[in-house]
């Protein structure tokens, strides 16, 4: 246990051996050894394809190659600046020809663009832009990173776990929950008021998670229960679905980071 920037890291066992991750124990697929230039990568997806990708951008993407381009090329800026003192480093070896990060991230690079061009030449000729759709873009992002990563890179950073994190609970639950009731209600995409509230309301949970025992399950119950109360009572425009999965996420990514990442205060 250390202290670092006013923090205390009290680190998880599974840190300290080669278990499988807890982060994603039921599938039972992959141990902490090969995570960090992953987790590095996954961070710097979400924030390109989520943080970074604003109403303006999706949009431009959809009407002109040119902004398609832009969207694309703003992941490897991301993935460059995470993964810096490892691009020279070899990372894969198919067939005997090693490949070091920076040409491994330009076939990321490339194959982001051929997944988003096929996505929005579909989408314009009319295939509906639903949730399955969503997370099919999702998987093959996500899965064409783990591909290009090396097997035996030890985690020796928290913080790509905790940004990843981050971006979940705040832009990628935000567009997640517009697709589920978009297919479900077909509502529009949230107001910027709503989409920021909610935003707020869902790092606050999550960020509660970090406070020591046991102010983070009092202050946790309040947070639920005050929020709940202004949406009951109307003082908040936002649906049920909306509150239900956004503290769904919020406390998943919250037990996630308490208990399997196990880092708080």
């Amino acid at each position: 246990m250390h202290a670092e920037n006013g923090l205390i890291f009290r680190p998880n066992p599974c840190l300290k051996s080669h278990s499988v991750s807890l982060v994603i124990s039921a599938l039972h697929l992959v141990s902490y050894e090969s995570m960090e230039i992953f987790f590095r990568l996954l961070f710097g997806h979400l924030l390109a394809d989520f943080t970074l990708q604003t109403n303006f951008i999706a949009d431009w993407k959809r009407r002109s190659f040119v902004g398609l381009l832009v969207h694309v090329f703003i992941h490897p800026v991301c993935y460059v600046a995470l993964v810096w003192p490892y691009l020279n480093q070899a990372w894969i070896n198919p067939f005997g020809v090693p490949l070091n990060g920076w040409l491994c991230i330009g076939i990321a690079t490339v194959l982001h663009f051929f997944e988003d061009w096929f996505r929005v030449t579909q989408i314009n000729r009319g295939w509906t832009d639903n949730t399955i759709f969503y997370f099919w873009d999702q998987a093959v992002h996500i899965g064409v990173l783990w591909l290009l990563v090396p097997r035996t890179q030890p985690l020796e950073d928290i913080w790509p776990i905790l940004g990843a994190i981050f971006v979940v609970v705040t832009h990628f639950a935000t567009v997640t929950i517009w697709f589920v009731e978009k297919d479900i209600f077909g509502r529009n995409y949230p107001e910027t008021e709503e989409k920021y509230i909610s935003i707020l309301q869902r790092l606050v949970v999550w960020l509660v998670f970090f406070l020591p025992q046991p102010w983070w399950i009092i202050i946790l119950a309040a947070v639920l229960g005050g929020f709940g109360r202004h949406v009951w009572m109307k003082r908040i425009d936002f649906s049920w679905t909306s509150v239900a999965m956004g503290n769904l996420i919020a406390v998943t990514c919250g037990l996630i980071s308490r208990f399997g990442v196990g880092y708080h205060f």
